[in-house]
């Protein structure tokens, strides 16, 4: 059994970037990414426990190759919920993202 995924409002804005910006010179590129994260997304949902802990209460997903995001959430096995934190760009300031991530 799934669990349902509830993205956050910034994470969910992140994501919407990510695409938007790899959409500007090819819009195919952008659809290629959004695809990527729908399955991982998926993938998160059918078995949240096999990624790794980021913290004591967060995970990380890492979108395959050639995209440089992870996915990082949190799961309530009691819920049956997934909650996604961030869509994180690998050359962010690693700061911000353990700020949210508290």
């Amino acid at each position: 059994m799934s669990f349902a995924v509830k993205v956050d409002t910034e994470a969910e804005r992140e994501w919407h970037d990510a695409v938007r910006w790899y959409s500007g010179d090819n819009p195919e590129v952008g659809s290629r990414l959004n695809a990527a994260i729908l399955e991982l997304l998926r993938e998160i949902a059918r078995q949240p426990e096999r990624f790794g802990r980021a913290t004591k209460l967060t995970r990380k997903a890492k979108v395959p190759n050639p995209w440089p995001y992870s996915i990082y959430f949190t799961a309530d096995p009691d819920q049956r919920e997934i909650r996604v934190l961030a869509v994180w760009h690998g050359a962010r300031n690693p700061d911000e993202l353990r700020r949210r991530l508290r």
